[in-house]
């Protein structure tokens, strides 16, 4: 039967066990070791092991919730555009609810960008990039064409020659 040596430490600092079986349980910051015979396994609570994954995932995307744009036009000069988040990590992103101007935190309103609503911005681990959800339709009855959609998706209507007839 093998025998465990229990070390019960209460405050930072000192050695972890070494020793075959012996056990170190820091109770101020919630860390485990076991020795193995020549030096210490540490066990990490679920909040390191939670960094660590966020960590090692440099490129996964984290839903933050929703942003809303100033409520200014495409065309307009941006004015009190709104602050994305002040300290995002790479992967955070938002939906906009209103179009306008967004802008990084912490820089003037010549550097904002427009977006609409639907879109998404998402941060690249420097700065924001948009995910342009404009869904854009084409439809005719008759001899009339019909272009809905935000006036960014670049619209191109192309009038042809049907059966002798321009349309």
């Amino acid at each position: 039967m093998a025998t465990i040596k229990i070390k019960r430490k209460t405050t930072t600092g000192g050695s972890a066990p070494t020793t075959l079986g012996e056990i170190s349980c820091n109770t101020f910051d919630k860390e485990l070791f076991v020795g193995d015979g020549s030096s210490a396994i540490k066990f990490i609570d679920d909040t390191s092991v939670d960094s660590k994954i966020a960590s090692a995932l440099t490129s996964a995307f984290t839903y933050k919730g929703s942003v809303t744009g100033n409520a200014q036009a495409a065309g307009d000069t941006p004015a009190s555009a709104t602050d994305l988040a002040a300290t995002p990590k790479n992967g955070d992103y938002y939906k906009i609810t209103t179009k306008g101007f967004v802008k990084k935190n912490g820089v003037a309103d010549a550097a904002s960008f427009f977006v609409n609503v639907n879109d998404s911005v998402v941060f690249n681990g420097t700065t924001w990039d948009v995910i342009d959800n404009t869904n854009s339709t084409v439809a005719s009855s008759g001899s009339t064409i019909a272009v809905t959609g935000s006036a960014d998706a670049g619209f191109n209507v192309e009038v042809s020659s049907v059966d002798g007839g321009t349309y």
